[in-house]
């Protein structure tokens, strides 16, 4: 059974809006280095054409998220095993539970990659870097090229002290059993302290994070989730410096959010 279709209108939205702000840091500069390129999740040619029409180009260098790997068996297989070994005891589970705030604006516009690691490694306790520095070993420039899947994975793998990331590619249009396995790999990074990276693909009448624009032109971001209430999960965006609509800290339900994620992913 398919969830509801990418391309809905944006006025059904359900959204939760939670509370809490933290003052962005200021800008610093940033010298630029190389990126390598990944492979492209696989699209069904239906969902190749309804991606082509809502102008998405998943290799854009210039678009947040392109490209990027899909976890291999055996990477799945190492992450289930991390997870079964570092699992709270039972008695700690809740039907909700929430990571700290470590809100941040992105300090450009394209920044959405090295603000998303920032507040995620944050959430971990984990303050190593700036999203100046991570903006440069991501190759990316103030409002010039956008942080890749494959340069996410390796960033988040890198700092996170041990905590494997693995990439969970999505078709254009998820399934029930998409967001069924969301919710339980967002439960499972939260309870070990670990925030889910999203990456979003809005298109024109289409359901938009909190505050985003329903603009023409695909919207293409990054942003760490925070926990879970139920079938609802909390997140954190960092384009409250792009957009004033733009709250810092937002809730949805998964389907909704998974939808979002359609034809892009999420890093678990």
């Amino acid at each position: 059974m398919k969830i509801a279709a990418k391309a809905t209108t944006a006025g059904v939205l359900a959204a939760l809006v939670l509370a809490g702000l933290i003052t962005p840091q200021a800008a610093s500069a940033d010298s630029p280095s190389s990126t390598g390129v990944g492979t492209v999740g696989t699209l069904s040619a239906q969902e190749l054409g309804a991606a082509k029409a809502a102008n998405d180009d998943r290799n854009d260098k210039s678009k947040d998220g392109w490209g990027g790997r899909n976890a291999t068996p055996a990477e799945l297989k190492s992450k289930d095993a991390y997870m079964a070994a570092h699992k709270p005891k039972a008695s700690t589970y809740a039907t909700s539970n929430m990571l700290a705030n470590t809100h941040q604006g992105q300090w450009y516009n394209n920044y959405c990659g090295p603000a998303t690691l920032v507040m995620a490694l944050g959430m971990r306790g984990i303050w190593n870097h700036d999203q100046g520095t991570f903006a440069s070993w991501i190759g990316i420039t103030p409002n010039n090229g956008g942080t890749g899947v494959d340069a996410m994975g390796k960033q988040l793998n890198d700092e996170a002290g041990g905590f494997p990331y693995v990439r969970i590619n999505l078709p254009y249009t998820p399934t029930s059993a998409d967001v069924a396995a969301f919710k339980n790999r967002l439960i499972g990074d939260t309870d070990v302290r670990a925030s889910l990276v999203g990456n979003s693909m809005e298109v024109y009448n289409g359901p938009h994070l909190v505050g985003h624009p329903n603009a023409r032109d695909t919207i293409y971001h990054w942003f760490p989730f925070q926990g879970y209430d139920g079938d609802w999960a909390a997140y954190l965006d960092s384009a409250t410096t792009v957009w004033s609509s733009v709250p810092a800290r937002s809730g949805m339900p998964n389907s909704t959010l998974v939808t979002i994620m359609g034809g892009r992913g999420y890093n678990w």
